[in-house]
């Protein structure tokens, strides 16, 4: 795999970023009525190109990979998100492997490319909940404080937007990948541990979810050759 220089985004005390999907603070009326909960929890990743591992996609596949680490520096258990959730992933025009490298692909408002694993908030239209009660999961990991943990994100190229129904989640951005895109980068969602039982997953009601996102780096030449989808 070629990557390239190793991008660190070192996050310290974060508040909840402006790069994805998170529900800090918010009750269902939708007003704001607490502070974001301040986690001291760092995202060291290196962005680069590369194939997936493991034989769930064909031979001389190639796309975006980011090897990260994520550490808990806070005094408090945190969770982190692992993969993208199968049972919520959209059909598209190639297989998508439900592995541990599985990723969203959606752009921000600035035309930037992410890469992500994060379960986003479920939609509110024209000021009726839809949320149909159900509680939407995606695995996670638990970190208790000073323990790391890491994991590698892989999005196929030419790149596809990979993103949950629209019907029932808030995803940031366009529609549609911006077709004069240059550039890219991972986040990975974390959240404070609520100790519900069993196999850690973060829920799309886990209070004071958070986006950890690394620095940008260019797209490599042909990432988004088909056109924006």
């Amino acid at each position: 795999m070629h990557l390239g220089r190793a991008l660190s985004a070192v996050v310290a005390m974060i508040a909840l970023m402006g790069c994805g999907g998170g529900e800090s603070g918010e009750d269902p009326d939708g007003d704001d009525t607490t502070a974001p909960v301040e986690l001291d929890v760092v995202l060291d990743a290196e962005l680069g190109v590369g194939a997936p591992t493991g034989p769930d996609y064909p031979p001389d596949t190639s796309g975006l990979v980011a090897e990260y680490t994520v550490t808990n520096n806070a005094d408090v258990a945190v969770l982190v998100v692992e993969r993208r959730p199968a049972q919520i992933t959209p059909t598209v025009d190639v297989p998508l492997p439900d592995t541990e490298e599985s990723s969203w692909v959606y752009s921000d408002e600035a035309g930037t490319v992410l890469v992500t694993k994060e379960i986003f908030p479920t939609s509110r239209r024209s000021g009726t909940d839809s949320n149909t009660g159900t509680a939407y999961r995606a695995p996670a990991v638990r970190l208790e404080p000073g323990e790391s943990v890491t994991g590698r994100a892989f999005a196929l190229t030419p790149l596809r937007r990979i993103a949950p129904d629209a019907d029932v989640f808030d995803v940031p951005g366009p529609s549609t990948l911006p077709t004069q895109a240059t550039s890219w980068s991972f986040c990975v969602q974390v959240a404070p541990d609520p100790g519900e039982s069993g196999a850690p997953t973060m829920a799309d009601h886990t209070p004071d979810r958070q986006l950890l996102c690394s620095a940008g780096t260019d797209l490599p030449p042909g990432a988004l050759t088909g056109g924006s989808r």
